[in-house]
């Protein structure tokens, strides 16, 4: 088994040199700032922040006491420390340099690593609706209380939604018999939004209310997935490229640029503002996209084809599927799970990425369908055939206790007690839907 390496050690900088004589040089303010931008199990992400403009000086980082790295800078400039211990406190140190002579300093900042996570998990699998049933999102709002959406046909009735009460499983309908659900993002018990195939639904408490965006003279159809701040920030993918951002009042369609499926979107908020990105492919042609929303425009920041279209950028890549994107709050970088492993897009690289092979690494085929995280030491995703993988920051673990040729897993949702993934057997020409709860 090759090496796995995740976050290579790099710096990313903006350095602008210019003459100037040495007058000029010695009476530079050369005040600056060390801050914390993130730190990992084994990285930390630092930015410096001189206080007026430099010319030729030299930035000195030290860890410890001991020089990481010496270099030309002017601005704001975000450095990447690598191959540190988890859990681990360091005391980092900026210096400008004239020659060799330090002229001004940092004040020290004390950094701890993140801890690895568990890779231990039991396991409950439940089993929901009679043939035909299939769920194809979940939400975790604590133990006690999960909500699943999909298509659950019972003896009894037909339902889409079923919430756990810790005990049993209560089956609902939302809007009419056949209206499969496809998405769910909770906010509080008086403020959640369900997708069908095209239409986004919410409950305030009282009621649900379908919103017929198509009547309101928008073109598109986005139900597939969706992702929010808040019911005032809504945002729904779908079909042919569709995206529609809700801000409380109208929805609005926004320009894409594509006509494949989009099949997932996450995103965070931050000082800078917000940071969604959509995915999505397109089996005819075996094109897989990875889009991002700046400044209210959509924009390609990955996009590859498949062996068989003779255009492609990764002839290595096994399939051309693109069915999951996830980023943790601060984008240290993001995930996109693609072909039988994960694509792992750098914050400090445009356009560049990392190809992990999860067949090759952990010794088990398998497609990854949804990734969840609660941040880079505790990530998992669901694979097809049951496959569980979760890194704890420092590697992939795959447990294979849940092993089937007829498990087709759809959804992920995690909290710091519970995993919960649904989707459904296949048995044949039928299926069931199933409901997988983990307790760490």
């Amino acid at each position: 088994m090759k090496k796995l390496i995740l976050f290579p050690f790099f710096i990313f900088l903006s350095c602008f040199l210019f003459e100037e004589d040495e007058k000029g040089k010695d009476e530079q303010n050369t005040n600056l700032t060390l801050s914390l931008h993130s730190a990992g199990v084994t990285t930390v992400n630092l930015t410096v922040s001189p206080e007026d403009s430099l010319a030729e000086f030299t930035f000195e980082l030290t860890r410890d006491d001991s020089t990481v790295q010496t270099l030309l800078l002017q601005s704001d400039t975000l450095m990447k420390d690598t191959g540190l211990n988890p859990n681990t406190s360091y005391t980092y140190k900026g210096y400008w340099l004239n020659g060799t002579e330090r002229i001004g300093e940092s004040e020290p900042l004390t950094v701890s690593t993140m801890d690895t996570t568990s890779h231990n998990f039991t396991w409950e699998i439940d089993t929901i609706g009679e043939y035909g049933s299939y769920l194809k999102d979940v939400w975790i709002v604590d133990e006690n209380n999960i909500w699943t959406v999909g298509n659950i046909e019972t003896d009894s009735g037909w339902y889409n939604l079923a919430k756990w009460d810790g005990t049993n499983w209560n089956l609902e309908l939302v809007g009419n018999v056949g209206s499969i659900l496809y998405s769910i993002f909770y906010f509080n018990e008086n403020d959640v939004w369900v997708t069908t195939f095209g239409l986004p639904q919410h409950w305030d408490g009282n009621e649900w209310t379908l919103y017929h965006i198509q009547q309101m003279g928008l073109n598109v159809s986005a139900g597939f997935d969706s992702w929010g701040t808040s019911s005032n920030n809504m945002y729904f993918v779908g079909y042919n490229g569709g995206i529609v951002h809700y801000d409380g009042n109208e929805f609005v369609k926004i320009e894409s640029g594509t006509d494949i499926h989009l099949t997932d979107i996450w995103g965070f908020t931050s000082d800078s503002g917000e940071n969604v990105w959509v995915c999505g492919w397109d089996l005819t042609t075996g094109q897989s996209i990875v889009l991002t929303l700046i400044e209210g425009q959509w924009q390609l920041v990955y996009e590859r084809y498949s062996s068989g279209n003779g255009n492609s950028i990764d002839l290595n890549i096994y399939a051309p599927s693109v069915n999951a994107i996830w980023t943790n709050n601060k984008f240290d970088y993001l995930l996109v799970g693609g072909g039988m492993g994960l694509f792992t897009m750098d914050k400090y690289i445009a356009h560049d990425y990392e190809y992990i092979d999860l067949v090759e690494e952990l010794g088990y085929f398998s497609f990854p369908y949804k990734i969840f995280g609660l941040d880079i030491n505790d990530i998992f995703i669901a694979g097809e055939y049951g496959a569980i993988f979760h890194y704890n920051g420092l590697r992939w673990n795959y447990n294979n206790t849940l092993f089937s040729e007829e498990i087709r897993p759809r959804s992920i949702h995690v909290s710091n007690t519970n995993i919960v993934i649904t989707g459904h057997y296949r048995l044949g020409i039928f299926t069931n839907a199933f409901v997988i709860r983990g307790y760490r």
